[in-house]
């Protein structure tokens, strides 16, 4: 049967339920506790880390995957939008959003009475799924039968009308008896109708007959050229042929053959075959016509040579060994030994890896205390146009991978791609193309056409950047990602 997961994320903790083949349960969301702590309306990776808890849990308990998700959330909770972004990332089913008021009255009005007030949220969106909404409306009207009780009085007849009518009873009764025959079309309407169906049949013979041409068809002459000279070689294929094709103006009067002159026809030749092509020739003066030449196609370089088919197979750019994304980077991507590094992670044992494939760091002033850094203590090391931040809390604590920025030369030169291509030198095309509708683009002043993008803005672990300029041929200038260090200034 199905599986049915309902969480409650409230304003500060989270509950959970699940229905496994029509039985209803609390669902324990860790060891030892039925709850979790709620995060924020807006934390995107919050949302995702419940979301992800709860199905592992369902799985760990009942040993079922939910087959559906329903999600009860107060009137100033996440949005449609974050929720169903969350899902997604998550990998769990499409979540019914259903409001806390809804849940408990569904609750109220199907399920038992004396539930704890923190879970009845989530139990009532069970439900809710169950049963439907509680009924609304005043109740229905309980009469004596419905109780059983026979009635204690005889049933009375209505007394008699006081006044008795005569006559018609209402003013649209009319005395006068209605006539048995049946109404039908008028005569003289049936005869205008026959007179224009008889016009409109006249009017279609009349025209039928001046479906003539109105010159004569052209005429095909039969000629024949014998060794004529190469006046032009069409660059479109001519059908051979050993005829002469007289070709007919707009003029009305018929078409006559030209009497040979003493001068030699203009004839095409085509270059391939040596034979004598249609060629067409002016009706009044007999003069051959010279053939219009036919555009030629532009062959790219893609193609083979003379076949005149264009090329238009682009392939993307080769990943580099250093593949940027919004939640890290990954090293020899597309490969079986590809490593993925997200921020959290261990920096020291990050920076051991990219030094393995990038070598020792061009730029590293060690650690330190840098005021566009939030943590107390970064390191900031560069390859070149990559930067690299690792940071770590105070007296010595635990190094973590925090952030990489780049800017400088070109993606197409340092072969420093996201997943998507997109790079330093990317136009805002691109990144329409390849991100859609997550995409934020702004321009924080009119007087300045620069701008500044996000590629996630939802659940906020995208990557931001820096475009010369917001239409659709900008050019990105300096792309980062990672909340470790500030990089928007103004």
């Amino acid at each position: 049967m199905t599986t049915v997961l309902a969480l409650h994320i409230g304003g500060a903790s989270v509950h959970a339920a699940v229905s496994v083949g029509g039985r209803i349960d609390v669902l324990a969301l860790g060891d030892g506790r039925a709850d979790l702590p709620a995060p924020a309306p807006t934390d995107g990776p919050g949302l995702v880390h419940i979301l992800t808890t709860a199905q592992a849990r369902c799985v760990r308990v009942v040993d079922e995957v939910p087959d559906e998700l329903i999600v009860v959330r107060p009137d100033v909770g996440a949005d449609d939008a974050t929720l169903g972004e969350a899902a997604s990332r998550a990998r769990v089913p499409v979540p019914v959003v259903l409001d806390e008021l809804r849940a408990v009255a569904a609750l109220a009005a199907h399920g038992p009475a004396g539930i704890d007030r923190s879970l009845a949220p989530a139990l009532g969106g069970l439900f809710w799924h169950r049963s439907g909404d509680a009924p609304t409306g005043p109740k229905p009207i309980v009469t004596r039968e419905d109780l059983g009780v026979d009635a204690s009085r005889p049933d009375r007849l209505p007394p008699a009308p006081s006044v008795v009518a005569v006559g018609p009873r209402t003013v649209f009764e009319d005395d006068e008896p209605r006539s048995s025959r049946r109404r039908g079309l008028p005569t003289s309407f049936l005869f205008v109708l026959a007179v224009l169906v008889l016009g409109a049949f006249a009017a279609l013979l009349i025209l039928r007959g001046d479906d003539r041409p109105i010159a004569p068809p052209p005429t095909v002459v039969a000629t024949t050229a014998p060794q004529a000279p190469v006046v032009e070689a069409p660059t479109t294929t001519l059908t051979p042929a050993p005829t002469t094709m007289v070709v007919s103006t707009t003029s009305p009067a018929p078409t006559t053959i030209a009497p040979p002159t003493s001068e030699e026809p203009l004839v095409a030749v085509d270059p391939v075959t040596g034979e004598e092509a249609l060629v067409a020739v002016d009706p009044v003066t007999g003069e051959a016509l010279r053939p219009a030449p036919a555009p030629s196609e532009e062959q790219s370089g893609g193609g083979e040579p003379g076949d005149g088919t264009p090329s238009t197979t682009t392939s993307p750019p080769r990943l580099g060994t250093v593949t940027l994304s919004g939640v890290g980077f990954t090293l020899d991507a597309t490969t079986d030994t590809e490593r993925l590094w997200a921020f959290g992670d261990d920096g020291e044992a990050a920076l051991a890896d990219l030094t393995t494939v990038l070598g020792e760091p061009v730029g590293d002033p060690g650690w330190g205390a840098d005021a566009r850094c939030t943590p107390s203590d970064v390191r900031r090391l560069g390859w070149g146009d990559l930067e690299v931040v690792l940071s770590r809390g105070p007296a010595g604590g635990p190094t973590l991978l925090a952030q990489w920025y780049l800017t400088g030369e070109d993606s197409t030169t340092t072969s420093l791609w996201t997943l998507e291509r997109i790079g330093i030198g990317s136009t805002v095309a691109d990144l329409l193309a390849a991100h859609g509708d997550q995409l934020t683009l702004e321009q924080p002043s009119d007087q300045d056409p620069a701008g500044w993008f996000d590629t996630e803005p939802l659940l906020g672990d995208g990557i931001l950047g820096a475009v010369g300029n917001t239409s659709d041929t900008g050019r990105i200038l300096l792309m980062w990602a990672g909340d470790g260090c500030r990089r928007r200034f103004g």
